[in-house]
């Protein structure tokens, strides 16, 4: 069964999945009212961690340039999160396949000739690219936009070595065992504009100070991003990120104009391998979400995600000649 509700600018269309372990489980799509019927290309938006769609800009950019757009709310997170759940949980990354699938019958059953792209950020960058590594319908998707993924733990190197065996013990502990403040309330209130940011959000969906980052969560990433970094994806991939990192403690100028959530050194270094097509954006004064940088930085990674999907549907004309 599927709800189907229209908004001002989007329609949303949430679905019951299968249950899991913690019961009932439903998934939401974003559908944008400026999408075209039978549009040569559409975009498919994946949010990351401590988070959900709201980045309405983008509906009305993509639009403008032809290209449908959908995003997806996760479940257990944003629009998909229910009460009787412990918020962006999973034990797999493989759990979120189904939410995936569902977006992509969605868009091709209205659109089966579109070319389908991914675009992914942060834990939905590195769930799109392992998803187009092992997923059912991998061979649907032409392509990968990456907007700063979560490739690697922003930690020490002896940590990232035994995050293994941490969270084998941690869990033995507790299923449910978990660090609080996943994210730093930093990057938060760099968005906000209570806090002098430019943008406005649900504090519900996506708290400042963060949802607790689960250790069963974090064990899953950890097998996500093992498989990513060891293989290679055969479409063609745009990875982009800022061009520096940072980890401030308290909100300064410097929080709004580098990433102070992953570091982009593992992302480069990582991301560059992931296959044989990889593009690279550095985006100078990048926040962590690209699309949610001051104005200058935005546009540049906003401009780069035209100019690869018309590369590549300009690729897919000369082969089908």
């Amino acid at each position: 069964m599927a709800i189907h509700l229209v908004h001002d600018e989007y329609i949303t269309h949430q679905h019951t999945c299968k249950k899991d372990y913690e019961g009932k489980v439903i998934t939401t799509l974003i559908e944008s009212k400026a999408n075209k019927k039978f549009a040569k290309q559409t975009l498919l938006y994946v949010h990351g961690f401590n988070d959900y769609f709201f980045q309405l800009e983008l509906l009305d950019f993509y639009g403008s340039h032809g290209i449908n757009f959908y995003a997806i709310d996760l479940r257990k997170c944003g629009r998909s999160y229910l009460s009787h759940q412990h918020p962006n949980f999973c034990k797999s990354m493989t759990e979120y396949f189904e939410d995936l699938e569902y977006g992509i019958n969605f868009i091709l059953n209205k659109n089966p000739n579109t070319q389908l792209y991914f675009l992914g950020h942060s834990t939905g960058g590195l769930l799109v690219s392992y998803y187009t590594l092992i997923g059912d319908k991998k061979d649907s998707i032409h392509g990968l936009i990456l907007n700063s993924p979560f490739l690697e733990f922003n930690l020490p190197y002896l940590l990232r070595k035994n995050i293994p065996w941490l969270m084998w013990f941690g869990l033995k502990l507790h299923p449910y065992l978990a660090f609080s403040g996943g994210v730093s309330p930093v990057y938060g209130k760099s968005l906000l504009k209570t806090y002098g940011g430019e943008w406005e959000f649900d504090t519900v969906k996506k708290p400042i100070d963060s949802f607790p980052a689960y250790l069963a969560w974090i064990q899953a990433v950890y097998k996500a991003q093992r498989l990513v970094a060891h293989s290679k994806i055969n479409v063609p991939i745009l990875l982009m990120h800022s061009d520096h990192s940072s980890k401030p403690k308290e909100l300064t100028a410097i929080a709004r104009q580098t990433d102070v959530v992953l570091n982009v050194k593992h992302i480069h270094s990582i991301g560059m391998k992931m296959g044989n097509q990889v593009e690279q954006c550095v985006v100078k004064g990048g926040m962590h979400d690209l699309f949610l940088s001051e104005k200058k930085a935005r546009m540049q990674a906003l401009e780069a995600t035209i100019t690869f999907l018309k590369k590549q549907d300009t690729m897919q004309k000369a082969t089908s000649n």
